[in-house]
């Protein structure tokens, strides 16, 4: 009993360390180096304020994306700029905070602060796909996981992404050529800035690991207390771990469509212009 406790711990702890820690940072750290990229692209090929109005609008996104968590996390704001004009360091917009660090709760929040970002950039394209293309998302039958073993593991991520990344094909295809285009657009113009997350940003991140690995060791400890006990709470987790990793190898994969559209975008702008 007491071997298989442990088992148990020790083997979701590892699962809950890779899903809820390990793919968001790797999220992040592609997301930045692409991004970082791409912004050097749009400066070299039009202009620093290029950034401005071809990617205002991601800039302001992104900014929200760190206020929300803020507000969530409890810190206090103390000054906030969507678009900053007249940036001395370079940057395009910030948001300062202040937190306890004595509060493990607030601790924690640095992590979702620094990558914000992400979530508000892709709430919005999400929001922007639904309106336009309505999509129509296919059940998963997740009834069919047993065991949580790294085969099953990976097979079932797979198919649960090829499974709603079809689903968001199939409904833009079906959408209008308007709706297409607008699409296009706004994600594209959006893309430029909103992904991209500065040195400052997963330098947050890494001051929440700490707090964060201390919620997920105590998340594994009652968990393995209750997955020893009852086998339905045990096929409840597994399940749960499939939906949290699909969904950030998901988010990955279109992070990095997103902005393969607003490098097409700026690259077909530099070509007319070169052209004229």
């Amino acid at each position: 009993m007491l071997v298989n406790l442990v088992f148990n711990i020790f083997y979701l702890f590892s699962f809950l360390a890779i899903v809820l820690i390990g793919l968001p940072l790797l999220d992040g750290l592609i997301s930045y180096t692409l991004a970082k990229n791409l912004k050097g692209y749009m400066v070299n090929n039009f202009s620093f304020k290029s950034q401005y109005w071809l990617g205002g609008l991601g800039v302001i996104i992104h900014e929200l994306g760190h206020a929300a968590f803020a507000v969530i996390f409890g810190h206090k704001i103390t000054q906030i700029k969507l678009l900053n004009f007249h940036p001395e360091d370079g940057s395009l917009g910030s948001v300062g905070s202040m937190y306890n660090r004595k509060s493990r709760y607030q601790t924690l929040g640095s992590f979702f602060i620094g990558l914000g970002p992400l979530f508000s950039g892709l709430l919005v394209c999400w929001l922007l796909l639904e309106f336009l293309c309505h999509p129509i998302y296919t059940a998963i039958p997740l009834d069919e996981v047993k065991q949580l073993g790294p085969t099953n593991f990976i097979n079932f991520i797979m198919q649960i992404t090829t499974t709603w990344l079809g689903n968001f094909t199939t409904a833009f295809l079906n959408a209008g050529i308007v709706n297409q285009l607008i699409l296009i657009i706004l994600i594209g113009m959006i893309s430029s800035t909103v992904f991209s997350l500065s040195s400052e940003d997963l330098h947050s991140s890494y001051t929440g690991l700490p707090s964060f690995f201390m919620v997920t060791a105590v998340l594994s400890v009652i968990g393995g207390i209750l997955e020893t006990i009852s086998l339905s709470f045990h096929l409840t987790i597994d399940r749960l771990l499939l939906l949290i990793a699909a969904l950030w190898l998901i988010l990955l994969i279109l992070i990095f469509v997103c902005l393969l559209i607003s490098l097409v975008e700026m690259w077909l702008g530099s070509l007319i212009l070169r052209i004229r």
